[in-house]
Parts: C-alpha cells; structure tokens; sequence
C-alpha cells in the first residue's frame, strides 16, 4: 500500500462499464487520487489488488461470480484497502456498515454525493493509525467470515429483525440513513412517503407507511391516525377532547390528535 499517500491509489471494481466510467469521470481531475486499474468482475479484482495494493476501493456488490463481499472474504488481511461500496441494491446496506465501510453509494447517485463519499474515503485512508487499522482488519475478517454463513438478503426483507439488531436503514436523499427506531419521535404519511421526525431533523423517505410499521417494534409504535404513528416511548401524557378524540403531547412538545378510529389502538397499548 501506499505509504507517503501523497496520492491516493484508486481502484474501481463493477461489472458495468458504464458505472465505472462514472466514477473514472467523477475522480479524473482530483489530484489527490491516483486511478491504478478498474476490473469487471471479482476474479480479476482480487489479482488486480493483490498486485497493485490500492489504498481506496470503488467497489459494486452485486457482479456476476463473486460478489463484492467475496471478493473482500478472499483478499489477505494486510492488503485490504478502505472501500466504498457502489450498487444499486440498498438492501445490502447493513453488511455493507458491518464489514466497516467507508461510505454506500446507492446507483444512481448525485456529483454532491459523490463528492461526499470521496472526502469521506480520503480521510479515512490519510487519517488511519496502525493500531486502528489493525483492529479494523480483525473486525472485517470475523464479520465476512460471519457473513459467509448466512444466507443472503432479500429485496423485500432488507434489514435483521430491529430486536436483534436494533438499527433501522432507510433511503433518504440518495443516502442510506441509519437510525435507531428510539430516536424516531412520530412518523406522518403522505402517500408513498413517510415523515420521521426525531429530536434533531425531520428525514423525508419514500415508504408506505404501513411498510415502515412492519419495521417497527409493534409494542412502541402505535397508530393514532390514519396519516400518523407516534412511539409511545416519546409519550408525555395524554388528554381527552372534544368528540371522543384525544390529545397526546410528545416529549419535545409537539401536540397530535388521536381521532376517534384510532383510540382504541392508544387505549390497548397503555
């Protein structure tokens, strides 16, 4: 691997040409890196990093033969670069933040974005300690090796189950969001779109509503309109109104209605 850094030595693995001569366009002109290769499938990629020892992986997960996780998995230890997964399946996100990725880049993605996982990419490589690294090196290892034993993931079930894993990935402006169901104050609807608003920032993520409940821990989150579901964890107290509604007022001090449908659902949970 590069030791002086004073470039960073680049390389892109993906199947399709076109996605890798978006990236070849995207880093031509940056100084700082240095393109050393670009493969199409996993084979060629593990001889071409095992001969060039890049410092910086573009690299897609889903490839015909050997997916990206493969490749990695069968990569020694000492010649493992940072890497930054390119794809255009979001539901690879979890084991892409398991195996300590640098960044997910979800096809198709800004310049902004881009520009975004890059200065990431370039930090972590510039700014990584030996010690740090090698505590990285055994977490990636145990975690593809993990990885290997269990089968792969399903567009239409994405994530673990929150029980056990208790992060929550959702696509939201051309990123994937982790969030931890706890820090979600209420969720509202607008079509195929959900609002979750939390203590810092409202996200936008385009999702029925009942999709997202399905990931939700049922017991916290209830349903208290037909555009709105609160998490009862949030809950400061609750109120009778006009018309057999209720009010509930959240921890932040955000005040919603219970309509009348739906108080049967509030009552069940307290």
């Amino acid at each position: 691997m590069n030791t002086s850094l004073t470039t960073i030595r680049t390389m892109i693995v993906d199947d399709e040409v076109l996605a890798r001569e978006n990236v070849v366009a995207l880093l031509r002109n940056d100084p700082e890196i240095q393109l050393i290769g670009q493969s199409s499938n996993g084979a060629q990629a593990i001889s071409a990093i095992m001969e060039e020892k890049p410092d910086l992986l573009f690299l897609d997960i889903q490839m015909p033969g050997l997916t990206g996780f493969e490749v990695l998995e069968k990569l020694p230890a000492a010649v493992l670069p940072q890497v930054v997964f390119v794809t255009a399946y979001d539901h690879f996100a979890l084991q892409a933040f398991d195996v300590h990725a640098v960044d997910y880049l979800l096809k198709p993605f800004s310049r902004a974005r881009f520009d975004a996982a890059l200065t990431r990419a370039k930090a972590s490589v510039r700014l990584r300690g030996r010690e740090d690294f090698g505590r990285r090196l055994d977490e990636i290892m145990s975690t593809l090796s993990r990885l290997r034993q269990e089968p792969e993931p399903v567009a239409a079930n994405p994530a673990r189950p929150i029980e056990t894993d208790d992060r929550l990935f959702v696509r939201c402006d051309g990123e994937i969001i982790v969030i931890s169901p706890r820090e979600i104050l209420w969720i509202e609807s607008d079509g195929d779109y959900v609002r979750l608003h939390t203590p810092d920032k409202s996200r936008f993520v385009r999702m029925p509503l009942l999709k997202m409940m399905a990931k939700l821990p049922a017991g916290d989150f209830v349903q208290i309109h037909r555009s709105t579901v609160v998490n009862l964890q949030h809950m400061r107290k609750a109120s009778t109104a006009p018309f057999g509604e209720y009010m509930i007022e959240l921890t932040n001090g955000t005040k919603l209605k219970v309509t009348r449908t739906y108080v049967r659902n509030l009552k069940a949970q307290l």
